[in-house]
């Protein structure tokens, strides 16, 4: 094979017809569309050698921008996550608020005697003893609380309060042991007397004749006989009838209208021992 430049060729001829060659190839290129044809196939076939070799670079800079991405979203997520949670709790507060809110508005609007003063407090504390029925409010003596003060709620008596301190008091729930309070029976005034018996049970009704007109499902109101207690508030509802065998006296239980298990907001009455201890 006949070499286009032989060894003995010297370098200034080699370069010169070099050049030459490459000159007339670019006018060839130019000016004739069989070499442009020529260089698009050519083209096309080292198109996949430009791919492989950049293939390595375009791979890691996708890796990069991943990354970026994720880290971006994960971040993102972290503060979407935060917010909403702080998003949750201020529903939350405002469950509670809401709550509260309609609370006291059905305590505002629950005396059946509208002319009297009241005065709405907050639970404290409960006791835990369970044979101690009793609360604790953020009333005291020095917003005019004293002792005998009947305690409400939305739904009828709660108790009484029981001690006092300059700005707390103490009340005695009508399911506590010692506590008794005068009733009738809304139906047709009949007198009696409702005893606490825990707040786990309900409360009994004693000082009762055998023939005594009750049944089940009558509610029974204060009576007021006891000058402590405005007449006419919800006390309990009778939820069973039943006769002692031995002597045939009747023996009856009343379960409370208020939900003394869940106190929260309650109403301070003021009768008329209230005015006379304001007096004096």
């Amino acid at each position: 094979m006949k070499l286009l430049f032989s060894k003995r060729s010297p370098l200034s001829v080699q370069l010169f017809i070099s050049l030459l060659l490459a000159l007339i190839l670019i006018v060839l290129d130019i000016n004739y569309r069989p070499f442009k044809e020529i260089r698009y196939y050519l083209d096309t076939i080292v198109s996949p050698l430009y791919l492989i070799s950049n293939a390595p670079e375009a791979t890691l800079e996708q890796f990069h921008e991943m990354s970026k991405t994720r880290e971006d979203l994960i971040n993102e997520n972290a503060k979407l996550n935060e917010t909403l949670l702080q998003k949750k709790t201020d529903l939350l507060l405002l469950e509670h608020l809401r709550h509260e809110n309609n609370r006291l508005r059905e305590l505002l609007g629950s005396p059946l005697r509208h002319d009297e003063h009241k005065m709405a407090a907050q639970v404290l504390l409960a006791d835990t003893d369970p044979y101690v029925y009793q609360i604790v409010l953020n009333k005291g003596k020095s917003d005019g609380v004293y002792i005998g003060q009947p305690v409400v709620d939305e739904k009828g008596i709660v108790g009484q309060i029981y001690e006092t301190a300059q700005t707390t008091s103490r009340a005695i729930l009508v399911c506590d042991y010692q506590h008794a309070i005068p009733v009738q029976v809304l139906r047709n005034d009949i007198s009696m007397v409702a005893v606490g018996n825990g707040c786990s049970n309900d409360l009994t009704l004693d000082f009762l004749p055998n023939n005594v007109d009750i049944k089940v499902g009558d509610v029974l109101v204060t009576s007021g006989l006891d000058g402590r207690f405005p007449e006419g508030y919800p006390v309990a509802v009778v939820s069973s009838v039943k006769l002692d065998i031995s002597d045939s006296t009747p023996i009856i239980s009343a379960t409370p209208t208020a939900d003394l298990k869940r106190l929260r907001y309650l109403l301070l009455l003021w009768g008329d021992q209230g005015v006379k201890h304001e007096g004096s």
